[in-house]
């Protein structure tokens, strides 16, 4: 690999990748994203109801499509709230398939992107936007007031540029990642629910996106639950689609259903509990923070004023919320570190590091510091998968094999790295051993069939009996 600044690398991923670059472009579409309002306008009625849809072509671009769940109560007379979602990967039927029965309880309509992906450039992204937008408004009962955006990772960071730039977006759920890089403020304003896992290396990112918006007056609650740096469990999504909804009664967009309410209090009041219990009382105050807020003005939330006010007083919170801000800087300082240091330190050095790390994560004092040290191990499997990708599309193949040993050792259950392991041993011209490595990939749940399937290093094996079967298991894992 030629000398290269893992900082410029991060900064090329981080910020072309995952939020495509300078957002401040904006979106030119000059359609906004409101339905159609009669059935005049001729609805696509073949569309099935109650059934996942992997892939519905766009009509006015077949190079493009969307997964789609339309609820089995759907009719084209009547107006339905829409979450359009968008994954890092271009993997639509992954977040239908995890929401679909949430998607059915509350009367959604799911539409997720099938194109939109990591590494497009702004005008790319806005052009699939505005495809999948004006296709699916004229074929599917949408209600202007009720639209949402929901991404994961740089999804996340479209699906909240839709919501900043383009206007007409009730509310944002965010997953694993927050807004892209901004510079000239927040032209509008939107309800936003951001969700991400205590081992997330974005978490400091997505708590200090939460300050923001409470300084800048938005709707808004960040949701912290264990879990690593991946689309939220249907639990998690769940309470996030009982708070836009809650939510969208004060803004009188939606009727008030007391139903909904109760279950919206149920939910965190049992998420309180388990904080509590658990001893972890920043998420406690982050869970009755944002309840406080939700139900004043729209229920008695008297109970909740003064468990706040006593947790505010608590000295156990006071400690934690400064150890809290403590490790919020040691971690980016770190992650900085980390960065600059992954192709300047040789492979033994590397060993003792990440031995330090896991060694700190079973160690640590508090809890805090514990899951400090986990994000920093995540952390570093990006930085790992940034540097042996890069290596591998400038055939580099003397430094790749090291960066995917560390890969390895860092993040070893992630099929991404399984996978790259595979393109490197197609380009040493080792067909065997890729076959080996793809494998172990679909075991570990790879699904990107698409990529797989037209990655021009793997052309020699297809027809290939094996190759075959990998394809098959991982159609199989996209179905999951």
């Amino acid at each position: 690999m030629k000398t290269l600044s893992i900082l410029f690398v991060l900064s090329a991923f981080l910020y072309t990748s995952c939020s495509s670059g300078n957002s401040n472009q904006g979106y030119t579409t000059t359609t906004q994203p409101t339905a159609a309002t009669s059935p005049e306008q001729n609805f696509d009625n073949s569309l099935p109801k109650g059934k996942i849809v992997d892939s519905v072509v766009c009509q006015s671009q077949n190079t493009q499509s969307f997964a789609l769940y339309l609820p089995t109560n759907y009719s084209a007379n009547k107006k339905f709230p829409c979450i359009y979602l968008y994954d890092s990967h271009a993997r639509g039927a992954l977040p239908v398939r995890l929401y679909k029965n949430l998607a059915e309880k509350y009367g959604f309509i799911l539409i997720a992107s099938n194109n939109s992906k990591n590494g497009l450039e702004w005008p790319e992204t806005n052009q699939v936007i505005k495809v999948l937008m004006d296709d699916t408004r004229h074929r599917i009962n949408i209600d202007p007031q009720r639209i949402y955006t929901a991404g994961f990772s740089g999804g996340a960071r479209v699906a909240s540029s839709i919501a900043i730039y383009q206007g007409g977006i009730a509310g944002v759920i965010g997953c694993a990642a927050g807004f892209p890089t901004l510079q000239n403020g927040l032209p509008t304003k939107f309800d936003y629910f951001g969700l991400i896992g205590d081992y997330d290396f974005n978490l400091t990112e997505m708590e200090k996106l939460d300050e923001t918006l409470e300084q800048n007056g938005f709707a808004h609650q960040l949701l912290t639950f264990d879990g690593k740096h991946d689309w939220p469990s249907s639990s998690e999504f769940q309470t996030a689609l009982l708070w836009i909804q809650t939510n969208a009664m004060k803004e009188n967009i939606q009727p008030k259903n007391d139903t909904l309410i109760t279950n919206l209090k149920n939910d965190y009041e049992k998420r309180i509990a388990t904080a509590k219990a658990s001893g972890d009382v920043i998420r406690e105050h982050e869970l009755l923070d944002g309840l406080v807020r939700l139900m004043d003005g729209l229920s008695d939330a008297s109970s909740y004023k003064k468990q706040l006010a006593d947790l505010n007083a608590d000295t156990d919170y006071k400690s934690a919320v400064t150890l809290q801000t403590q490790i919020e800087q040691e971690e980016q300082n770190e992650q900085q570190t980390l960065g600059q240091q992954f192709i300047q330190q040789d492979e033994k050095w590397w060993d003792r590091k990440i031995a330090f790390l896991y060694q700190n994560v079973k160690t640590a004092k508090t809890r805090q510091e514990s899951q400090m040290n986990q994000r920093l191990l995540n952390f570093l499997g990006l930085v790992a998968y940034i540097n042996s990708d890069h290596a591998l599309n400038e055939n580099n193949l003397t430094n790749a094999p090291t960066y995917l040993r560390l890969y390895k050792l860092v993040d070893p259950e992630n099929p991404d790295c399984s996978y790259l392991t595979a393109v490197y041993n197609m380009k040493k011209g080792d067909s065997k051993q890729a076959i080996s490595s793809l494998n172990e990939a679909a075991s570990l749940g790879y699904s990107d069939v698409s990529k797989l399937t037209t990655d021009p290093v793997f052309n020699s094996l297809h027809g290939n009996t094996g190759f075959e079967g990998i394809v098959a298991t991982i159609k199989a894992n996209n179905s999951k």
